[in-house]
């Protein structure tokens, strides 16, 4: 939406994509260097735009972002980085310094991760008379195996490249099971300490949450179980993790004289240069305290520029989002696009449509019954579509899913009910005789109410009342939808930034390279 005359930041431009290209810089330049050289830049750029869900007067909506190595600016699309980088390297602290000290650290702790995952790498275990040397770190490790069966290990996570990352793996030996935290910064003692203290922060040390049992068959491979890790913290490692053959020898931290956060920040720039590694901010400090968002690129990407299959998969997504947003209007095609996507998209039976579209309600239980869960809104479309065995099928995946949830008996007994009579409308029988013989083992009632909801698949979604996004005059759910409050905010933080706009140029002064501030 756009406010106070721009759509994201004061400070966007809204270009078409050769002028992308033409301003993209550095960044941009590091991206391409990737690419295949027979790639078509302007075809992946296409496709790009598919990302964006609002609908915008350009092909992108870009905000300049500082490199700390060089001191000049680089123009990104807003959801190209978003997509990427997800919230990775987002950061605040007392002064800049401070807060892009803290980012960059992040930025190296998420790598390591996704790298010691996906590569199965054998981190060294931290030996005993280097952690002796730190007493503080000795003695937190010993507490904490002194109130329970466990054992605590800390692992060199440097990945040989001295990168100032420390793993600590807490193990619950009466159960065989692990909890991994991660951390980063310059000096081993803070790392570690961080570390640990985020370890048991608001935790029972009894009743660990996030603890994983051990198993050679980890299942660690899964994509979502590494997006789990980096958002959650809390996912299956490898069980090449735990082994005895290091990947790398141990190696000890380097000596940094803490004597301010700028010579630790300069520290960390050196560190990623030495790997032809360099740091891109932006500062986004409006509401009056020091915030940035720090990428570094082919380093602190989720997801990768020429990723062509993720790409294509959101864009998807967001089709599938809009449709939905106008359910009583979509004809059969429009329909069998949603069931495609859905079809092929791992969701939980009991993920409800507003998650999904990301639209946040008071309680999803007074919308229509087809709203409740991905599910239900799938055999809708299906039958609609007439796909009567596609439908059966998916129906009888939810009632299984809400008897082992424990849903009440009576919403079971109704679920096991349609059911029963899509697997029999799927097999070619008369309604009578479907409800002759359901009429054995259901009571009337259910099975009256079964024919009367699901017998005719064409009024099954045409209700007047379906929800209107985000027409909220004409919805007759506004007053259970948190949109209008969402959106107060939203605002209010627009007039924020059109308040306190800040030109990113600053950011040269407090890198390593000379402040050319050119702007690309």
């Amino acid at each position: 939406m756009a406010h106070q005359g721009f759509f994201y930041a004061p400070d966007e431009r809204l270009l078409s994509t050769a002028d992308f290209l033409a301003a993209g810089g550095e960044w941009l330049a590091a991206q391409l260097t990737k690419l295949n050289p027979d790639e078509d830049k302007e075809a992946l750029l296409k496709l790009w735009r598919k990302v964006t869900y609002e609908e915008l007067p350009a092909d992108f909506a870009v905000v300049p972002y500082c490199n700390l190595n060089t001191g000049n600016l680089s123009y990104l699309p807003v959801k190209m980085v978003a997509k990427m980088y997800m919230s990775n390297g987002m950061c605040a602290g007392n002064t800049p310094e401070e807060a892009l000290v803290q980012g960059i650290a992040e930025l190296f702790e998420r790598h390591v991760n996704q790298r010691i995952v996906r590569e199965k790498l054998v981190p060294p275990t931290i030996p005993g008379d280097y952690i002796a040397r730190f007493p503080r770190i000795a003695a937190m490790i010993a507490a904490i195996e002194a109130r329970g069966d466990c054992r605590v290990i800390l692992k060199d996570c440097s990945l040989g490249r001295g990168y100032p990352v420390v793993g600590v793996i807490y193990i619950n030996l009466a159960a065989q099971s692990y909890f991994v935290k991660f951390g980063a910064h310059p000096l081993f003692e803070i790392a570690a300490e961080r570390t640990l203290t985020e370890l048991l922060q608001g935790q029972d040390i009894g009743r660990m949450m996030g603890m994983r049992e051990f198993s050679f068959r980890d299942g660690s491979g899964d994509g979502n179980n590494l997006i789990g890790i980096l958002v959650n913290g809390s996912g299956v490692y490898p069980s090449e993790f735990f082994g005895p053959q290091p990947s790398y020898p141990f190696r000890e931290w380097d000596e940094v004289k803490a004597d301010g956060n700028r010579k630790l920040l300069h520290h960390l720039l050196a560190k990623l240069a030495v790997d032809g590694f360099e740091v891109y901010a932006r500062d986004v400090s409006f509401l009056g305290f020091p915030a940035f968002q720090v990428i570094v690129p082919h380093f602190s990407e989720i997801e990768t520029f020429g990723d062509i299959g993720a790409i294509e998969e959101y864009a998807d997504y967001n089709e599938a989002r809009r449709l939905i947003r106008r359910l009583d209007e979509l004809d059969k095609e429009e329909r069998g696009l949603i069931i495609g996507f859905l079809r092929q998209m791992p969701y939980s039976p009991d993920t409800n449509v507003f998650e999904f579209l990301n639209q946040p309600v008071s309680d999803p239980a007074p919308f229509p019954w087809y709203f409740g869960s991905l599910d239900l809104l799938l055999t809708v479309f299906l039958l609609k579509n007439g796909d009567l065995q596609g439908a059966a099928a998916v129906f009888e995946r939810y009632a299984a899913f809400s008897r082992k949830a424990n849903r009440p008996e009576g919403a079971v007994t109704f679920y096991r009910c349609v059911a029963d009579y899509l697997g029999a409308r799927a097999s070619g029988r008369s309604e009578a005789e479907i409800a002759a013989t359901l009429g054995v083992f259901y009571p009337e009632e259910v099975v009256a109410g079964v024919l009367k909801e699901w017998g005719d698949p064409s009024k099954l979604d045409c209700r007047p009342d379906n929800p209107r996004c985000f027409d909220c005059a004409r919805c007759a759910w506004r007053g259970d939808c948190l949109h209008p409050e969402t959106e107060r905010v939203y605002l209010l933080l627009k007039e924020r930034q059109a308040a306190n706009p800040i030109d990113q140029r600053h950011l040269a002064a407090l890198g390593m390279g000379a402040p050319t501030l050119a702007s690309h």
